[in-house]
């Protein structure tokens, strides 16, 4: 979900000229019923269940190369390729945060954050659909076993995507058994893969949010993501047309929190339903900042060595290595990225450990967090701002990676939830009051 700080678009209330009505077909065959012990689908087992969170993060970095490879192609065809998703699924990032009754690892929010930052090294859309995906296993929970039972009772790889931001012009019919809906939602990050899509639309008189599952095959997909940064995340907007939803797959927005504190019985040793929602501990979106901030240090610390920049304008050339400049300019970049990723893994365990100890977030555990995600997300901006001036020209090129990503960063600090301003005013509430 890439929710912008800007008004509704266009996209949310009807087509354009450049948008294209694109019918994804169903990717996947009928799975074969499962237990809990040994979960598979038509594809493929589950990942085994002794994988540890030393061992994700291991597999993550093994996948780096690879997505550093494959990153300019991402962002020239504005989607991750088939064969990355796949990869991200076997190994086994989509069960960190899933239920073990349904072949998930149950870890934490930690862990998630580490693999975010991790794949960003390589390819920030690729770690933003990852993370997105990653993160609405907790919607799932939140309903009832029945809808978790039809999500991912054949299919322990299935996923969610969608927007859960209120679409006022969205329209619900309530019908017998359910709901006919209507409407278009922009931004579903990592809609090109998943099964479900979360819509939030009024529901009554007074309008108020209720949150609708589709399958993905009852929506149309509108081809109006054309961003200038994280072209790769495919948040394109998601359409649907009198579609019937039972009243199993519909709750009130507001009863989200409520609901997945009554679900917890249905996963006990699962901590991570002990974390607030929405989650800012597992830091969804700052991470794949900082991460790709980090990529682009790497880049230019495996390079400066045999990179030169011109004289002056009669021509020459300088040895950016020999520059003081650059390095005192990179030695800040570099620390302030150290600096956001540390931040990034202290806070993230601290909440993985309320959630494992079962304590509740504070006002003040919360606000700290959105303050955190709103700072390393503007502190990766300014350090990867500092590295693309270093570079000089060739950091023009759209297949550069210290530009692929700044201006990956660029869009994510965008983000709704980064907003530094009102993330501070919250913070000095919390610890004023």
């Amino acid at each position: 979900m890439f929710t912008l700080t800007e008004d509704w678009p266009r996209a949310h209330h009807g087509w354009d000229n450049q948008s294209r009505r694109i019918r994804r077909h169903c990717r996947h065959g009928e799975g074969a019923m499962m237990d809990t012990q040994t979960l598979s689908t038509g594809h493929r087992a589950a990942p085994s269940p002794s994988l540890t969170a030393e061992d994700l993060l291991a597999r993550a970095e093994e996948l780096v190369p690879l997505l550093r490879e494959r990153a300019a192609e991402v962002d020239a065809e504005r989607r991750i390729s088939d064969d990355t998703f796949r990869r991200l699924g076997d190994a086994g990032f989509f069960h960190i945060l899933k239920p073990k009754k349904y072949g998930g690892l149950e870890l934490s929010e930690h862990e998630h954050a580490r693999v975010a930052m991790t794949l960003a090294r390589g390819c920030a859309s690729t770690a933003w659909v990852f993370s997105i995906l990653s993160s609405d296993n907790m919607a799932i929970v939140a309903y009832p076993e029945e809808v978790q039972d039809e999500i991912w009772g054949q299919n322990t790889y299935a996923t969610l995507a969608g927007n859960t931001n209120l679409n006022p012009k969205a329209t619900v019919r309530q019908v017998p058994g359910g709901y006919r809906l209507t409407g278009s939602w922009g931004f579903c990050s990592g809609s090109d893969f998943s099964e479900w899509l979360i819509f939030n639309a009024p529901v009554g008189e007074a309008g108020e949010g209720h949150m609708f599952l589709v399958p993905h095959d009852e929506a149309e997909t509108v081809d109006d993501w054309f961003p200038t940064g994280m072209r790769g995340t495919g948040s394109r907007t998601m359409s649907v047309t009198d579609v019937f939803v039972p009243e199993h797959r519909v709750q009130a927005t507001k009863d989200t929190v409520r609901k997945l504190k009554e679900r917890r019985s249905l996963h006990p040793t699962f901590s991570t339903m002990y974390a607030t929602w929405p989650s800012n501990g597992r830091f969804p979106f700052a991470s794949c900042a900082v991460g790709a901030a980090w990529g682009a240090a790497e880049h230019f610390a495996a390079s400066v060595g045999s990179s030169t920049r011109v004289a002056n304008a009669l021509g020459g050339a300088v040895r950016l290595a020999d520059q003081d400049y650059v390095a005192t300019e990179f030695a800040q970049a570099q620390g302030d990225i150290e600096m956001a990723r540390l931040l990034i893994e202290k806070r993230s365990f601290e909440a993985s450990e309320r959630a494992r100890q079962r304590v509740e977030s504070t006002e003040q555990n919360v606000a700290r967090e959105l303050r955190d995600n709103a700072l390393v997300a503007r502190t990766a901006l300014r350090a990867v701002q500092q590295i693309f001036s270093l570079v000089g020209a060739r950091a023009g090129r759209a297949e550069h990676p210290v530009s692929l990503a700044k201006r990956d960063i660029e869009m994510v600090s965008h983000h709704v939830t980064l907003n530094w301003r009102q993330n501070a005013m919250r913070h000095l509430a919390s610890v004023s009051s």
